[in-house]
Protein backbone atom coordinates (compact mmCIF):
# COMPACT_ATOMS: atom_id res chain seq x y z
CA UNK A 1 0.00 0.00 0.00
CA UNK A 2 2.96 2.25 0.90
CA UNK A 3 4.49 1.51 -2.40
CA UNK A 4 1.36 3.07 -4.54
CA UNK A 5 1.01 5.64 -2.01
CA UNK A 6 4.52 6.58 -2.65
CA UNK A 7 3.98 6.07 -7.00
CA UNK A 8 0.83 8.42 -7.13
CA UNK A 9 2.42 10.76 -4.75
CA UNK A 10 5.24 10.78 -8.19
CA UNK A 11 2.87 10.77 -10.30
CA UNK A 12 1.07 14.04 -8.97
CA UNK A 13 4.80 16.13 -8.87
CA UNK A 14 5.39 15.12 -11.84
CA UNK A 15 1.62 16.43 -13.26
CA UNK A 16 2.27 19.81 -11.31
CA UNK A 17 5.84 19.96 -12.03
CA UNK A 18 4.73 19.75 -15.86
CA UNK A 19 1.66 22.03 -15.35
CA UNK A 20 3.38 24.56 -13.71
CA UNK A 21 6.14 24.45 -16.64
CA UNK A 22 3.55 24.74 -19.19
CA UNK A 23 2.37 28.07 -17.35
CA UNK A 24 5.40 29.84 -18.16
CA UNK A 25 8.05 29.38 -20.66
CA UNK A 26 11.64 31.21 -21.23
CA UNK A 27 11.88 32.80 -24.71
CA UNK A 28 15.07 35.72 -26.16
CA UNK A 29 13.61 38.73 -27.37
CA UNK A 30 14.98 40.36 -30.43
CA UNK A 31 17.27 42.10 -28.48
CA UNK A 32 18.88 38.82 -27.17
CA UNK A 33 17.64 39.15 -23.75
CA UNK A 34 16.00 35.98 -22.09
CA UNK A 35 12.51 37.16 -20.54
CA UNK A 36 10.12 34.49 -18.94
CA UNK A 37 6.47 35.00 -20.21
CA UNK A 38 3.34 32.99 -19.92
CA UNK A 39 2.81 30.29 -22.20
CA UNK A 40 -0.31 31.40 -23.69
CA UNK A 41 -0.36 35.99 -23.07
CA UNK A 42 -4.17 37.52 -23.10
CA UNK A 43 -3.10 41.23 -21.36
CA UNK A 44 -0.80 43.04 -24.04
CA UNK A 45 0.64 46.82 -23.34
CA UNK A 46 2.79 47.98 -26.15
CA UNK A 47 4.68 51.08 -25.67
CA UNK A 48 7.14 53.30 -27.88
CA UNK A 49 4.88 52.46 -30.97
CA UNK A 50 5.05 49.02 -30.75
CA UNK A 51 1.40 49.38 -30.57
CA UNK A 52 1.28 48.93 -34.41
CA UNK A 53 2.67 45.56 -34.68
CA UNK A 54 -0.01 44.19 -31.88
CA UNK A 55 -2.56 45.96 -34.73
CA UNK A 56 -0.89 44.19 -37.52
CA UNK A 57 -0.77 40.79 -35.73
CA UNK A 58 -4.76 40.92 -35.10
CA UNK A 59 -4.59 41.00 -31.44
CA UNK A 60 -6.08 44.17 -30.43
CA UNK A 61 -8.11 42.54 -28.37
CA UNK A 62 -5.86 41.70 -25.49
CA UNK A 63 -4.17 45.38 -25.03
CA UNK A 64 -5.31 46.30 -21.58
CA UNK A 65 -3.72 49.60 -21.58
CA UNK A 66 -2.23 51.96 -23.65
CA UNK A 67 0.31 55.49 -24.27
CA UNK A 68 -1.80 58.86 -23.25
CA UNK A 69 -0.34 60.12 -26.74
CA UNK A 70 -2.64 56.55 -28.55
CA UNK A 71 -5.73 58.60 -27.01
CA UNK A 72 -4.57 62.34 -28.83
CA UNK A 73 -5.84 63.52 -31.96
CA UNK A 74 -3.09 65.66 -32.17
CA UNK A 75 0.64 64.60 -31.62
CA UNK A 76 3.09 67.18 -31.61
CA UNK A 77 0.61 69.78 -33.21
CA UNK A 78 0.82 67.39 -36.24
CA UNK A 79 -2.97 65.00 -36.79
CA UNK A 80 -2.92 61.46 -35.14
CA UNK A 81 -4.39 60.12 -38.86
CA UNK A 82 -0.22 59.74 -40.21
CA UNK A 83 -0.72 56.67 -37.91
CA UNK A 84 -2.38 54.53 -39.96
CA UNK A 85 -3.28 52.02 -37.25
CA UNK A 86 -4.17 54.39 -35.00
CA UNK A 87 -7.36 54.97 -37.35
CA UNK A 88 -7.86 51.56 -37.39
CA UNK A 89 -8.61 51.23 -33.46
CA UNK A 90 -9.09 55.35 -32.42
CA UNK A 91 -12.55 54.39 -31.97
CA UNK A 92 -12.10 51.79 -29.33
CA UNK A 93 -9.68 53.57 -27.34
CA UNK A 94 -11.90 55.85 -25.13
CA UNK A 95 -12.67 52.73 -22.75
CA UNK A 96 -8.97 51.54 -22.47
CA UNK A 97 -6.62 52.94 -19.66
CA UNK A 98 -3.67 54.84 -20.16
CA UNK A 99 0.08 54.07 -18.49
CA UNK A 100 1.53 57.32 -18.72
CA UNK A 101 2.32 60.04 -21.42
CA UNK A 102 4.27 57.37 -23.47
CA UNK A 103 6.64 58.46 -26.64
CA UNK A 104 9.97 57.76 -27.67
CA UNK A 105 11.64 57.05 -25.23
CA UNK A 106 9.45 57.86 -22.34
CA UNK A 107 8.72 55.32 -19.49
CA UNK A 108 5.64 54.26 -18.14
CA UNK A 109 4.41 55.13 -15.05
CA UNK A 110 4.76 52.11 -13.34
CA UNK A 111 2.13 52.19 -10.49
CA UNK A 112 -0.76 52.38 -13.22
CA UNK A 113 1.50 49.49 -15.08
CA UNK A 114 1.32 47.16 -12.15
CA UNK A 115 -2.23 47.95 -11.61
CA UNK A 116 -2.80 46.94 -15.32
CA UNK A 117 -1.51 43.40 -14.39
CA UNK A 118 -0.33 42.98 -17.99
CA UNK A 119 1.40 39.88 -18.86
CA UNK A 120 3.71 41.04 -21.03
CA UNK A 121 4.76 44.99 -22.06
CA UNK A 122 6.33 45.05 -25.77
CA UNK A 123 8.89 48.02 -26.93
CA UNK A 124 11.39 48.68 -29.36
CA UNK A 125 14.02 50.30 -26.52
CA UNK A 126 15.83 47.38 -24.60
CA UNK A 127 17.42 50.24 -21.90
CA UNK A 128 13.97 50.75 -20.97
CA UNK A 129 12.76 47.12 -21.06
CA UNK A 130 15.18 46.35 -18.68
CA UNK A 131 14.32 49.00 -16.25
CA UNK A 132 10.38 48.15 -16.35
CA UNK A 133 11.16 44.54 -15.38
CA UNK A 134 13.41 46.16 -12.50
CA UNK A 135 10.99 48.03 -11.15
CA UNK A 136 7.29 46.27 -12.22
CA UNK A 137 9.06 42.87 -12.38
CA UNK A 138 6.49 42.56 -15.72
CA UNK A 139 8.32 40.47 -18.92
CA UNK A 140 8.96 43.43 -21.49
CA UNK A 141 9.98 41.83 -24.76
CA UNK A 142 12.10 44.06 -27.07
CA UNK A 143 11.16 43.69 -30.60
CA UNK A 144 13.15 44.84 -33.67
CA UNK A 145 12.72 48.19 -35.25
CA UNK A 146 13.77 48.43 -38.73
CA UNK A 147 14.35 51.82 -39.00
CA UNK A 148 14.28 54.67 -41.23
CA UNK A 149 18.43 54.73 -41.73
CA UNK A 150 18.93 51.92 -43.59
CA UNK A 151 15.74 50.42 -43.21
CA UNK A 152 15.21 46.73 -43.20
CA UNK A 153 12.31 45.14 -44.75
CA UNK A 154 13.90 41.33 -43.16
CA UNK A 155 13.79 42.64 -39.91
CA UNK A 156 10.10 43.40 -40.49
CA UNK A 157 9.52 39.65 -41.27
CA UNK A 158 11.81 38.62 -38.81
CA UNK A 159 9.44 40.72 -36.42
CA UNK A 160 6.53 39.23 -37.32
CA UNK A 161 7.57 35.47 -37.91
CA UNK A 162 8.82 36.05 -33.62
CA UNK A 163 5.17 37.80 -32.38
CA UNK A 164 3.71 34.84 -34.42
CA UNK A 165 5.16 32.58 -32.37
CA UNK A 166 5.11 33.91 -28.80
CA UNK A 167 1.18 34.95 -29.20
CA UNK A 168 0.22 31.91 -31.34
CA UNK A 169 -0.23 33.79 -34.25
CA UNK A 170 2.24 32.22 -37.18
CA UNK A 171 -0.99 31.67 -39.45
CA UNK A 172 -1.15 35.50 -39.20
CA UNK A 173 2.64 36.26 -39.15
CA UNK A 174 3.07 33.77 -42.52
CA UNK A 175 0.15 35.76 -44.00
CA UNK A 176 1.85 39.47 -43.49
CA UNK A 177 5.31 38.19 -44.69
CA UNK A 178 3.63 36.34 -47.82
CA UNK A 179 2.08 39.47 -48.66
CA UNK A 180 5.36 41.59 -48.08
CA UNK A 181 7.52 39.28 -50.22
CA UNK A 182 4.22 39.13 -53.00
CA UNK A 183 4.06 42.50 -53.36
CA UNK A 184 7.98 43.45 -53.50
CA UNK A 185 8.28 40.75 -56.18
CA UNK A 186 5.10 42.59 -58.09
CA UNK A 187 6.94 46.29 -58.01
CA UNK A 188 10.42 44.96 -59.23
CA UNK A 189 9.10 42.66 -62.01
CA UNK A 190 6.82 45.96 -63.28
CA UNK A 191 9.57 48.28 -63.50
CA UNK A 192 13.00 46.22 -63.28
CA UNK A 193 13.62 46.59 -67.34
CA UNK A 194 12.74 50.09 -67.61
CA UNK A 195 15.41 52.86 -67.63
CA UNK A 196 15.27 54.31 -64.14
CA UNK A 197 13.35 58.22 -63.96
CA UNK A 198 15.12 60.55 -61.00
CA UNK A 199 13.03 60.89 -58.54
CA UNK A 200 13.15 63.51 -55.38
CA UNK A 201 10.65 63.20 -52.66
CA UNK A 202 10.48 66.64 -50.25
CA UNK A 203 9.02 68.01 -46.95
CA UNK A 204 9.61 64.53 -45.17
CA UNK A 205 8.61 64.71 -41.91
CA UNK A 206 11.06 64.03 -38.97
CA UNK A 207 10.55 64.64 -35.47
CA UNK A 208 7.87 67.62 -37.07
CA UNK A 209 6.99 68.72 -40.41
CA UNK A 210 9.65 70.66 -42.31
CA UNK A 211 9.85 72.12 -46.16
CA UNK A 212 11.11 71.46 -49.51
CA UNK A 213 14.96 70.53 -48.37
CA UNK A 214 13.78 67.90 -45.79
CA UNK A 215 14.51 64.68 -47.96
CA UNK A 216 15.63 60.86 -46.84
CA UNK A 217 18.59 58.98 -48.93
CA UNK A 218 17.52 55.46 -49.83
CA UNK A 219 14.10 56.51 -49.09
CA UNK A 220 12.51 52.68 -48.79
CA UNK A 221 9.31 52.99 -51.05
CA UNK A 222 12.33 53.55 -53.98
CA UNK A 223 14.11 50.52 -53.24
CA UNK A 224 11.71 48.48 -54.53
CA UNK A 225 10.79 50.19 -58.13
CA UNK A 226 13.94 50.96 -60.54
CA UNK A 227 13.89 54.53 -60.01
CA UNK A 228 16.96 56.72 -59.00
CA UNK A 229 16.32 58.73 -56.05
CA UNK A 230 18.71 61.79 -55.90
CA UNK A 231 19.37 62.14 -52.88
CA UNK A 232 21.25 58.85 -52.31
CA UNK A 233 24.19 60.70 -53.93
CA UNK A 234 24.45 62.36 -50.88
CA UNK A 235 26.09 59.90 -49.13
CA UNK A 236 24.18 59.45 -46.19
CA UNK A 237 21.48 57.10 -45.08
CA UNK A 238 18.14 58.40 -43.93
CA UNK A 239 17.14 61.59 -43.38
CA UNK A 240 18.94 64.60 -44.61
CA UNK A 241 18.67 68.19 -44.90
CA UNK A 242 20.00 69.66 -48.34
CA UNK A 243 20.78 73.01 -49.67
CA UNK A 244 18.08 74.49 -52.47
CA UNK A 245 21.06 74.91 -54.66
CA UNK A 246 21.83 70.95 -54.79
CA UNK A 247 18.18 70.62 -55.58
CA UNK A 248 18.71 72.67 -58.49
CA UNK A 249 21.62 70.93 -59.71
CA UNK A 250 19.91 67.71 -59.38
CA UNK A 251 16.89 68.92 -61.34
CA UNK A 252 15.01 65.39 -60.77
CA UNK A 253 12.27 64.53 -63.45
CA UNK A 254 9.63 64.02 -60.71
CA UNK A 255 9.43 65.49 -57.41
CA UNK A 256 7.09 64.11 -54.71
CA UNK A 257 5.92 65.77 -51.39
CA UNK A 258 5.22 64.20 -48.34
CA UNK A 259 1.69 65.76 -47.37
CA UNK A 260 2.76 66.21 -44.25
CA UNK A 261 4.95 69.14 -45.02
CA UNK A 262 2.92 70.46 -48.11
CA UNK A 263 1.69 73.59 -46.08
CA UNK A 264 5.72 74.35 -44.77
CA UNK A 265 6.45 73.99 -48.92
CA UNK A 266 3.59 76.39 -50.13
CA UNK A 267 4.70 78.97 -47.55
CA UNK A 268 7.97 78.83 -48.79
CA UNK A 269 6.60 78.70 -52.46
CA UNK A 270 5.12 82.06 -51.47
CA UNK A 271 7.63 83.78 -50.34
CA UNK A 272 10.42 82.43 -53.30
CA UNK A 273 8.38 81.10 -56.42
CA UNK A 274 11.71 81.26 -58.85
CA UNK A 275 13.36 78.74 -56.85
CA UNK A 276 10.80 76.48 -57.47
CA UNK A 277 10.11 77.50 -61.60
CA UNK A 278 13.78 76.67 -62.18
CA UNK A 279 12.75 72.90 -61.33
CA UNK A 280 11.98 70.59 -64.54
CA UNK A 281 9.81 69.02 -62.31
CA UNK A 282 7.59 71.83 -61.23
CA UNK A 283 4.45 71.08 -63.30
CA UNK A 284 5.05 67.29 -62.06
CA UNK A 285 5.03 67.57 -58.85
CA UNK A 286 2.74 64.81 -56.54
CA UNK A 287 2.11 64.26 -52.91
CA UNK A 288 2.29 61.56 -50.89
CA UNK A 289 1.21 60.30 -47.30
CA UNK A 290 3.53 60.58 -44.35
CA UNK A 291 5.31 57.07 -43.97
CA UNK A 292 7.18 58.18 -40.74
CA UNK A 293 4.70 59.15 -38.24
CA UNK A 294 5.64 57.81 -34.45
CA UNK A 295 7.82 55.03 -36.21
CA UNK A 296 7.41 53.46 -39.51
CA UNK A 297 4.11 53.17 -41.09
CA UNK A 298 4.79 49.77 -43.17
CA UNK A 299 1.52 49.75 -44.98
CA UNK A 300 1.83 53.25 -46.38
CA UNK A 301 5.61 52.29 -47.67
CA UNK A 302 4.05 50.03 -49.69
CA UNK A 303 1.27 52.15 -50.95
CA UNK A 304 3.84 54.91 -51.64
CA UNK A 305 5.63 52.57 -54.01
CA UNK A 306 2.66 51.56 -55.58
CA UNK A 307 1.99 55.35 -56.13
CA UNK A 308 5.53 56.48 -57.22
CA UNK A 309 5.75 53.41 -59.83
CA UNK A 310 2.57 54.44 -61.44
CA UNK A 311 3.25 57.88 -61.60
CA UNK A 312 7.12 57.22 -62.95
CA UNK A 313 5.77 54.45 -65.03
CA UNK A 314 2.04 54.67 -65.54
CA UNK A 315 2.53 51.71 -68.84
CA UNK A 316 3.86 49.00 -66.39
CA UNK A 317 0.80 49.95 -63.52
CA UNK A 318 -2.14 50.52 -66.11
CA UNK A 319 -3.98 48.07 -64.16
CA UNK A 320 -3.80 49.61 -60.74
CA UNK A 321 -6.14 51.97 -59.12
CA UNK A 322 -4.49 53.28 -56.47
CA UNK A 323 -7.86 53.99 -54.05
CA UNK A 324 -8.54 50.34 -55.18
CA UNK A 325 -5.06 49.13 -53.94
CA UNK A 326 -5.03 51.18 -51.16
CA UNK A 327 -8.17 49.74 -49.50
CA UNK A 328 -6.11 46.27 -50.53
CA UNK A 329 -3.13 46.91 -47.86
CA UNK A 330 -5.23 48.50 -45.58
CA UNK A 331 -7.21 45.88 -44.73
CA UNK A 332 -4.51 43.15 -45.25
CA UNK A 333 -2.30 45.00 -42.72
CA UNK A 334 -5.21 46.81 -40.61
CA UNK A 335 -8.40 45.32 -41.41
CA UNK A 336 -10.31 47.89 -41.80
CA UNK A 337 -9.69 50.38 -45.15
CA UNK A 338 -8.53 53.63 -43.78
CA UNK A 339 -7.97 55.32 -46.99
CA UNK A 340 -10.58 57.86 -47.00
CA UNK A 341 -10.14 58.71 -43.44
CA UNK A 342 -6.57 59.66 -43.79
CA UNK A 343 -7.30 62.06 -46.85
CA UNK A 344 -9.47 63.99 -45.01
CA UNK A 345 -6.33 64.94 -42.77
CA UNK A 346 -3.39 64.77 -45.11
CA UNK A 347 -3.49 65.52 -48.88
CA UNK A 348 -1.93 62.81 -50.47
CA UNK A 349 -1.64 61.19 -54.32
CA UNK A 350 -2.67 64.50 -55.66
CA UNK A 351 -1.10 66.40 -58.52
CA UNK A 352 0.11 69.89 -57.30
CA UNK A 353 -0.47 72.64 -58.82
CA UNK A 354 2.05 76.09 -57.77
CA UNK A 355 -0.28 79.23 -58.95
CA UNK A 356 0.23 82.71 -57.70
CA UNK A 357 -2.36 82.17 -54.55
CA UNK A 358 -0.27 79.02 -53.56
CA UNK A 359 -0.21 75.67 -53.58
CA UNK A 360 -3.82 73.20 -54.42
CA UNK A 361 -3.70 69.74 -54.64
CA UNK A 362 -5.40 67.70 -57.46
Amino acid sequence: MKTIIKILSAIVILISNHALSAEKRTIKDMAGRDVTIPAEIKRIVAISASLRYIVYMQCFDRVVAVEGIEKQNLMKGINSSGKAYWLAISHKLSKIPTIGEGGPGKIPDFERLISIKPDVVFTFEADNANLIEQKTGIPCIVLAYAGTAGFNIEEVKKTFSFLGEILNKKERANELNRYIDLSISDLNKRTKDEKPQSVYIGGISARGAHGITSTEAYYPSLQWINVHNVADEAGQRGHIFIDKERLILWNPQHIFIDAAGLSLIESDYQKNPEFYKKLSAFGNSKTLFPYNFYRTNLEILILNSYFIGKSTYPHRFKDINTEDKAAEIFIKFLGKNIYHEIKQSYKGYGKVKFTSSGISVE
